[in-house]
């Protein structure tokens, strides 16, 4: 079904990058309200405020290193806190 709005002045679905926060700002947010009391698995940027890191960029590469194991039975990987327990015991 064709639209009778051109493309242009369609609304766009992607935000502009200065309203998106940066990773270490969601990093930040994620820091000011993570409780990891009831939690059994965290996202990438939710594992990344644990482990104390600035960037989720850094889950990516210790993922790529073989230091960390997420779970891929979702569309996004979940990291167990378990495992961030165990790379923490591991890398001492």
């Amino acid at each position: 079904m064709k639209s009778d709005t051109p493309r242009s002045a369609q609304p766009s679905q992607v935000e502009p990058a200065a309203k998106r926060p940066t990773p270490a700002q969601q990093v930040e947010l994620v820091k000011a309200t993570l409780n990891l009391a009831n939690r059994v698995a965290l996202n990438r940027v939710e594992a990344a405020a644990a482990l104390g890191l600035r960037n989720p960029i850094s889950i990516d590469r210790l993922v790529k290193r073989g230091l960390l194991h997420p779970s891929r039975a979702t569309r996004r990987p979940l990291f167990p806190v378990e495992e961030l327990q165990r790379f923490l015991r591991e890398t001492v």
